[in-house]
């Protein structure tokens, strides 16, 4: 257990109630550390504000190379219900399309159409035990600006069905944790722990099927005194927030 995970479990345990000294005995680490890192935690929540690692907003731009091209696109998924995203690639550039192989990829997943997947039985969790929070990208057409590319954040806590919603430009580290910060001021509280996708913001990589959290998440985490959960890739049934966020546009 590294350093930033070491104490966000101290913090964890100590917001739930178990003792100092307990809590160094349990983790084998020395009392003393245990004291500086509760210390450290209070200090920072006495100063009040966001977290102090938490930077100003940048200012971004996204292009829109692809809308000019969306009629081809369609017309060519159309005829070739199977063609590759390399050969879609291709065939714009020859018709002058200038964008990346990324943004033509995520245009083309949110496009074609996916076989219908058996009902998961859901597990139920109790009140404040747990969240689910991700991300959506979806175009839409502005009356003043017409067709633009946004992001929907969800957070969604679990037992009550209880879910704060917000379109962002971006989504980005310093966005999901301003985005959480309005969650927890808009629903009152922390969910004990919260459930993610493997997104590099709060994933890093994954060694020996286990998670390594980004550092910078995690001790965000950590202030707010909740448990990161990272569900296990290619595995979208663990967690109900897509289904959400999707109803409330349809």
């Amino acid at each position: 257990m590294n350093d930033a995970s070491q104490d966000n479990e101290i913090i964890r345990r100590w917001q739930a109630g178990q003792s100092q000294r307990s809590i160094a005995r349990e983790l084998g680490v020395n009392r003393k550390r245990v004291v500086r890192v509760v210390h450290a935690h209070q200090q920072a929540r006495d100063a009040g504000g966001l977290h102090p690692d938490l930077p100003a907003p940048k200012e971004s731009r996204r292009g829109r190379l692809l809308v000019d091209f969306e009629p081809a696109l369609r017309d060519l998924l159309e005829r070739y219900p199977d063609i590759t995203v390399v050969r879609l690639l291709e065939e714009l550039r020859g018709k002058g399309y200038s964008g990346s192989y990324t943004v033509l990829r995520e245009q083309v997943r949110q496009w074609r159409s996916r076989p219908p997947r058996p009902p998961v039985v859901r597990f139920e969790t109790p009140p404040g035990a747990q969240a689910q929070m991700d991300w959506g990208t979806y175009d839409i057409h502005f009356t003043l600006e017409g067709r633009r590319r946004v992001q929907l954040f969800s957070y969604l806590l679990s037992y009550s069905r209880r879910q704060y919603l917000n379109f962002t430009e971006q989504q980005d580290m310093e966005t999901t944790q301003r985005q959480h910060v309005r969650a927890f001021e808009y629903l009152d509280g922390v969910a004990a722990s919260c459930l993610y996708d493997c997104f590099k913001v709060v994933v890093q990589r994954w060694e020996d099927d286990h998670p390594v959290y980004n550092t910078r998440f995690l001790a965000f985490a950590t202030h707010y005194g909740y448990r990161p959960v990272a569900c296990r890739p290619r595995r979208p049934e663990t967690k109900a927030c897509a289904a959400c966020y999707t109803s409330f546009l349809s």
